[in-house]
């Protein structure tokens, strides 16, 4: 109780992150690829992690899906751990809340329209093998496709579109997930400057617009002025960018970790 008012003292709600890493140390089979690796982000944040080829930045975003167990350290992603027993069914579970946008594939062998594409991303999500989609299903596939701007060409086949327009078709269904967290790894990859700076201003948008947390991979400056933080990783370490983080050993003055 307040002695002055005799009101109940407010409390700022508490608050978890998006995901947190720390101390993670995670690879393939006995190699190490990131050691010691701690990083947090917040819920609405965009978070670029940038480094070179073999940086790390992948395994990262593998750790963070559950895709690979860290052998130290821990990771939570919406508060949910991803270590320990029953790590396996927790993960499936934060799977089902991030939209992931990996660098541009090929054409689909088989004929697809631009609508059936962005409703595959809900699979595994809310469909599969035995559920067959549901209303809910296409109107998040048709807002997907409008957030992407491809609206309109909802029943062009996927073969025919140019590589920046299938990027934005996967775009949209990563989206039409409904995902509290985007997840992209290299995703302007193979794209001519036009289309990287189209996507570019796509993903700004559904950050700023819409609040979704990002959490984009890219060995370049994609974005870099865009981010409300960048993180580099060198060697399967954090070197810079996060003020919480020391830099590893060796690294040199102008690595050192950026202070907000």
């Amino acid at each position: 109780m307040s002695g002055s008012s005799g009101g109940i003292a407010a409390t700022a709600p508490v608050t978890r992150p998006v995901l947190e890493l720390v101390g993670v140390r995670v690879g393939y089979g006995d190699t190490p690829v990131v050691e010691g690796v701690s990083l947090r982000m917040e819920a609405g944040e965009f978070l670029l992690l940038q480094g070179d080829n073999g940086a790390g930045k992948s395994t990262v975003l593998k750790t963070v899906l559950g895709l690979l167990r860290p052998t130290a350290g821990d990771v939570n992603v919406f508060g949910l751990s991803l270590t320990g027993v029953g790590a396996s069914s927790r993960a499936r579970a934060v799977r089902r809340r991030i939209g992931y946008l990996a660098q541009i594939h090929d054409p689909p062998a088989l004929p697809m329209t631009v609508a059936e594409a962005v409703l595959l991303g809900r699979w595994g999500s809310s469909f599969g093998v035995t559920r067959r989609p549901r209303a809910a299903d296409r109107c998040a596939a048709a807002r997907a496709l409008e957030q992407v701007g491809m609206s309109d060409l909802a029943r062009r086949d996927v073969r025919a579109l140019s590589g920046g327009q299938r990027q934005r078709v996967a775009l949209a269904g990563a989206l039409a997930r409904e995902p509290q967290l985007l997840l992209m790894d290299e995703p302007t990859t193979h794209l001519d400057v036009e289309a990287q700076a189209d996507l570019g201003r796509r993903i700004v948008a559904l950050n700023r617009e819409h609040g979704i947390s990002v959490l984009l991979v890219s060995h370049g400056n994609f974005a870099e002025s865009a981010a409300d933080r960048v993180v580099r990783l060198s060697g399967g370490r954090v070197v810079a960018g996060d003020p919480a983080v020391a830099p590893a050993a060796g690294a040199t003055p102008d690595q050192e970790p950026t202070r907000e």
